[in-house]
């Protein structure tokens, strides 16, 4: 042991711990997350070497205070502070839980627990600290705590920082109330971000197609603001930088003061400050400077740190003055400035002005106030988006001499657009992985009415989500000519039900009446590919009722058999809605196009849908007919044929439930997984499968070395890891590379890439079945137990 520790310990049997320290028995039933803020004393101390025995020999002669509220906020310091408090346990059984205090970006949070005069606990976290040393791996600074049955144990906290903001969360958590907190920040942090990259890659593609500048600083901004939130967030410390040290210790005043710089060249090129007056002109050549001088001194003085944070504050909230003045004073001189932009700025303006006044403790802490830099930033850049998208059309309009060019830019700007939403359809897919596997696992395992429909209203939105972005990839599979169709036996009813059921909850959601007719019922099974089918009424039909705000939506199926064994289905919907001009008419099957440019904010969408639908019709040797009349309403006709299921039997099952369950007893999975959220998703679907066990390898070289270990019946494969894919893994198991009876263990793949060509190769390197992410529960069980059942067979043969 330490020898200042056993001091420490040896000490504390002869010193009486303040026995006016507030407590609360932890085995009420707490409704968790729980903030202990009411049983808290807080106490600034004049030096930082003070010791636990220190702390503890002053006793009550420090001037403790107690917390105010839930979050108490200290304000930019360099101070060193000492919180105390006290739990008991009056159950016969220790109890776990999870305590979150103070900001991610604080640079020491030290934590013991003392019970019957021994320090049972001591554990240190904080932005000095590695992150893998850190007692709890979680971008927030958490402290696992156990507290013994049928006794009491008292607490100190020691907060150290460098000049940045202290902020006190006092917050007790057991794991579910913790995973619950865990997912409603990346519901928000997930949706924050997402605007950020989406802002800045879409203007990035921008800058590379027109080489406007005020489009580069824009993305300067928008990527230093995601790095400045992702410091305050913790997620820079966790996934990037990891442990303390030059670049860690300065990031966040780094990508503050040039989110400032970036700032103030945006505004300087895109308002035309050079066109106004010659102070204002000024103002921005001084800001620009003073931001630059700042960046000098943090790079290359760190002395001084304790008073960059207050001056980057200070500086930015000058630059905001600044932008305002400058917005006034074109509309006083006659410049028209883009009203997106004037909201930008002041929603921008409305948050910094909380945050700051939160920062320095005037105002209450709560969600709001202490994300409200986030909240305004988040709006500023939707609407600082939307004016650079008026800056592209004010500039196409003053280039319109450039028509050459620009037809030459367009083709370019098309591979680019095939590229873009390509990769971003694939890296949505594995978030959404996460929001439907976790929310779908949580919804299983609760009776909260209100848990239950918030989570059906996440599952919602993300099923809607998913459906635009497997359009995206059906369009980026239709220009790529990968798009085929299956030929499986289907049930037309089951469909047509699915897609009424859905329609007629849409259309009372309007106040629209939804109309069914059906002629010449036949109940023979179909031969097709019922996904592409469902895709295509669907599209219709979503149509139908999304740009129809009073009167009517109908469907009208009619089937009739034909020679050859087939079968014509004819599909008419109808609607009453805004319709579209003769003129455009000839144009709606084109991407990305609706009948007006408007259409895409008063409706929503991406403009893709019936360019797909058109794709799938003609796939299917079928024709698709559009009549329609401005303000009066527009009719879809579509004929397809398809060949009758010789056979309407259902197919054997493999085995029986009981037979499957037998075969999954005592099974050892592998699963190669390097997203950890995805882990979680995967980890929540397998604990429900009985007697079944895994371990996970975060890349290709884990997953090689465990099996080299440990046994395994089946592993589970991602296919984009660092270090080693599972392409290769998969390649050197086959090899024999990891012992020569793994060769042939069943491998399954599990991934969000949903190319034909992708799917292709999963096979020719050798592994048994595919599937993709979002990963469908009972999907995964029947691939696992197929292969399973396969290997069976294939053993029972040798």
């Amino acid at each position: 042991m330490n020898p200042l520790y056993l001091c420490i310990t040896l000490s504390l049997f002869f010193i009486q711990v303040d026995q006016g320290i507030s407590q609360i028995s932890v085995d009420q039933k707490l409704n968790l997350p729980y903030s202990l803020h009411s049983i808290a004393e807080i106490v600034q101390v004049d030096s930082s070497e003070y010791t636990l025995e220190d702390i503890i020999q002053k006793g009550n002669s420090l001037e403790y205070n107690a917390l105010e509220n839930p979050i108490t906020d200290l304000g930019f310091t360099d101070q060193t502070y000492w919180l105390r408090f006290a739990l008991s346990n009056d159950s016969k059984l220790p109890l776990t839980f999870y305590l979150e205090t103070a900001r991610p970006i604080t640079d020491v949070v030290h934590l013991f627990q003392i019970h019957n005069g021994q320090i049972i606990s001591d554990q240190l976290s904080g932005d000095l600290v590695n992150f893998a040393d850190r007692p709890f791996n979680h971008r927030k600074i958490i402290f696992p705590i156990t507290i013994p049955a049928s006794s009491s144990s008292q607490f100190y906290i020691k907060y150290q920082s460098d000049g940045e903001v202290i902020s006190i969360p006092l917050e007790l958590n057991d794991t579910s109330s913790l995973v619950a907190t865990s997912f409603f920040n990346q519901l928000i942090f997930g949706f924050f971000y997402g605007v950020l990259f989406l802002a800045g890659a879409t203007y990035l593609f921008f800058y590379f197609g027109m080489k406007e500048s005020s489009f580069l600083y824009y993305v300067a901004y928008v990527v230093s603001i995601a790095f400045l939130h992702m410091n305050l967030d913790g997620y820079f410390f966790q996934f990037i930088t990891q442990e303390p040290g030059w670049f860690a210790n300065r990031s966040l005043l780094i990508f503050a003061t040039f989110s400032s710089l970036a700032l103030t060249a945006y505004a300087y090129f895109y308002l035309k400050a050079v066109t106004t007056t010659r102070f204002i002109k000024k103002s921005y050549e001084f800001m620009f400077g003073a931001n630059v001088i700042l960046l000098i001194f943090i790079l290359t003085y760190s002395v001084g740190q304790a008073y960059y944070y207050p001056i980057v504050n200070a500086l930015g909230f000058l630059l905001l003055i600044l932008i305002i003045l400058t917005i006034v004073q074109s509309y006083r001189s006659g410049k028209r400035v883009d009203i997106f932009f004037s909201v930008g700025i002041a929603c921008l303006t409305l948050g910094f002005v909380i945050f700051i006044l939160n920062n320095f403790s005037l105002i209450p802490n709560s969600f709001l106030t202490s994300n409200a830099s986030k909240l305004g930033t988040g709006a500023e850049i939707i609407f600082l988006s939307l004016s650079m998208a008026n800056r592209i059309r004010l500039l196409k309009s003053e280039k319109e001499e450039m028509q050459e060019i620009a037809l030459l830019r367009a083709e370019e700007s098309n591979d680019i657009k095939t590229f873009f939403l390509s990769n971003m359809s694939h890296e949505l897919r594995t978030p959404l992985n996460a929001i439907l596997g976790l929310s779908k696992s949580i919804l299983s395992n609760t009776d909260d009415t209100t848990i239950k429909n918030n989570l059906e209203v996440i599952q919602y939105s993300s099923m809607s989500l998913l459906g635009s972005i497997n359009d995206i990839l059906d369009y980026s599979k239709i220009e790529k000519g990968e798009l085929k169709l299956a030929q499986v036996d289907f049930d037309l009813q089951k469909i047509i039900q699915e897609l009424k059921l859905i329609t007629n909850q849409k259309s009372r959601e309007k106040g629209l009446e939804f109309i069914y007719e059906e002629r010449n019922t036949i109940n023979t099974k179909l031969v097709g590919d019922p996904i592409r089918l469902k895709q295509i009424l669907s599209n219709v039909l979503n149509n139908a009722t999304k740009f129809t705000q009073k009167g009517q939506v109908k469907l009208l199926v009619n089937t009739e058999e034909i020679a050859g064994n087939k079968l014509l289905l004819t599909l008419d919907v109808e609607d009453t809605g805004v319709g579209i001009a003769k003129e455009k008419i000839n144009r709606i099957f084109d991407s990305f196009s609706q009948e007006q440019i408007n259409d895409k904010r008063n409706y929503g969408g991406f403009g893709i849908g019936l360019c797909i639908v058109k794709a799938l019709v003609d796939l299917h040797q079928g024709t698709i007919k559009v009549s329609s009349a401005k303000n009066e309403g527009t009719v879809v006709h579509i004929s397809l044929e398809l060949d009758k299921a010789i056979s309407s039997q259902k197919p054997q099952e493999l085995m029986t439930p009981a037979q499957a369950e037998k075969l999954m007893k005592g099974r050892h999975f592998l699963v190669v997984e390097d997203n950890t959220v995805n882990q979680l998703v995967i980890k929540s679907i397998l604990r429900k499968w009985q007697g079944v066990s895994f371990d996970f390898a975060n890349n290709g070289l884990e997953a090689l070395e465990a099996v080299k270990i440990k046994p395994y019946d089946l592993i589970l494969m991602d296919l984009q890891m660092p270090e080693m894919d599972g392409y290769e893994a998969t390649a050197l198991i086959r090899a024999g590379n990891s012992g020569i009876n793994s060769a042939n263990i069943p491998i399954i793949a599990v991934t969000a890439d949903t190319t034909e060509k992708t799917k292709s190769r999963v096979f020719a390197i050798g592994m048994d079945d595919y599937i993709t992410k979002p990963i469908d529960a009972e999907l995964l069980y029947a691939s696992v137990e197929k292969a399973l059942y396969l290997e069976k067979i294939k053993l029972n043969i040798e």
